[in-house]
């Protein structure tokens, strides 16, 4: 899965939703953003439960996906003269973007526990 497969995904979701809603309804105009934003936000929310779930048995372990994004980080920082996107890091290592996503909050989660 590329990097950018993540948006893709979601769009495809998004928009399939509408169609079903829009095949149901005969295109009945505002009854249908009434009815479509919500279901678009559901399944929204279950394609993201469902890919973190299914986390591939090849990525890293966290603690290696951390260092590897710290490494990513510092190297594109000197390289770019300024902080890297989550899409830059997630190009740089050739992970989806929400790994690095992933990996970025339990380095948060994992500092604020620290301070406590």
């Amino acid at each position: 899965m590329a990097a950018g497969d993540s948006d893709e995904g979601m769009v495809r979701t998004a928009i399939e939703v509408i169609l079903v809603v829009e095949r149901r309804l005969d295109s009945r105009g505002p009854e249908l953003v009434s009815l479509a934003v919500p279901l678009v936000i559901r399944a929204l929310r279950a394609l993201r439960r469902e890919r973190f779930r299914t986390w591939p048995e090849s990525a890293p372990l966290l603690p290696l996906l951390q260092l590897a994004i710290a490494n990513a980080e510092s190297e594109l920082c000197a390289r770019l003269r300024r902080s890297p996107t989550v899409g830059e890091v997630a190009n740089y290592l050739a992970v989806p973007e929400h790994q690095v996503i992933v990996g970025l909050a339990a380095g948060w989660s994992a500092g604020s526990d620290a301070t406590e």
